[in-house]
């Protein structure tokens, strides 16, 4: 690998709450006063954030590949300024799906902008790639906006409603759920915020009409073994994708992280696999003669 460069930056988002994440590229390739190099922006999963796990590497990886790449934090993810800390709870128990397209959509309207200060960026050739809830609120982004070329769904949903009628009667009649965090033993409300979101908006946020009227190139990969999205999840999807446009890696016995965990100290072979196989299709799609 070779040597990156890494910036970070603070962007406001609609509501004003602030959205952090990490900017990455290859040295080598910064000296550029045109716009050169493709951005692929990559979103976390639920309760995950931006330093969990592989996610820095997995930036790192992709900036090592060519590209500029951008590791976000949801803005309502409960992470503040340190890192790696949950601490924003008023904030994590308000978030909603809508408040994570319009995340992206702040990221994309930068890079639109002033490219982030980087004149080596080519703002029109932008791809999402997102993991879990993640990779479910890139295929509604990459729906409604027009400046995202293609999307890779990784161990993706394919129904942001989860939930029995019981278990929303009970929500609703306590005002809020409790959950704990991915990295520590704390628990954390989730308000009706997000059950009104998932309501109210059903029809915008119907990930299996969304792929349906995507028309841009769709990459799945999922993992057989994956329990939190199974695997039919990622079929219902395939099925109401255009199969002209896009590709279906199934990944068998692999689980949801693809063997990667927190802190990322052991590579995993099946993540490698899975950023080799995503990388090799980015480069087909965000390619400057497409």
């Amino acid at each position: 690998m070779g040597e990156i460069l890494e910036k970070q930056f603070e962007l406001s988002t609609p509501t004003g709450a602030p959205l952090r994440g990490d900017l990455r590229w290859k040295k080598e390739l910064s000296g550029f006063r045109e716009a050169t190099l493709p951005v692929v922006v990559v979103c976390h999963g639920f309760k995950a954030f931006k330093d969990w796990g592989p996610f820095p590497s997995i930036g790192r990886y992709f900036a090592d590949c060519g590209f500029v790449s951008i590791v976000i934090n949801f803005s309502h993810n409960g992470i503040g300024k340190e890192p790696r800390k949950f601490v924003e709870h008023e904030r994590f128990a308000k978030n909603t799906v809508s408040l994570e397209i319009d995340d992206v959509k702040t990221v994309i309207d930068e890079l639109s902008r002033n490219k982030f200060g980087c004149s080596f960026i080519d703002e029109k050739r932008v791809a999402l790639v997102g993991h879990s809830r993640g990779g479910a609120v890139c295929l509604i982004t990459a729906k409604e906006d027009r400046r995202v070329r293609a999307v890779a769904a990784w161990s993706t949903i394919a129904h942001f409603n989860r939930y029995t009628d019981e278990q929303r009667l009970r929500w609703r009649e306590k005002g809020f759920v409790q959950l704990h965090s991915v990295s520590d033993l704390k628990v954390f409300r989730i308000n009706t915020d997000l059950l009104d979101d998932i309501e109210k908006n059903a029809e915008r946020l119907d990930l299996i009409k969304a792929v349906k009227e995507l028309k841009k190139p769709l990459l799945i990969v999922h993992g057989t073994a994956d329990i939190p999205a199974k695997f039919h999840e990622a079929e219902q999807l395939y099925a109401a994708a255009d199969k002209s446009m896009t590709d279906f890696v199934r990944l068998e016995g692999a689980g949801h992280m693809y063997g990667a965990k927190h802190p990322y100290k052991e590579k995993s072979p099946t993540l490698n696999h899975v950023l080799d196989v995503t990388t090799t299709w980015l480069h087909k799609q965000l390619s400057p003669e497409v």
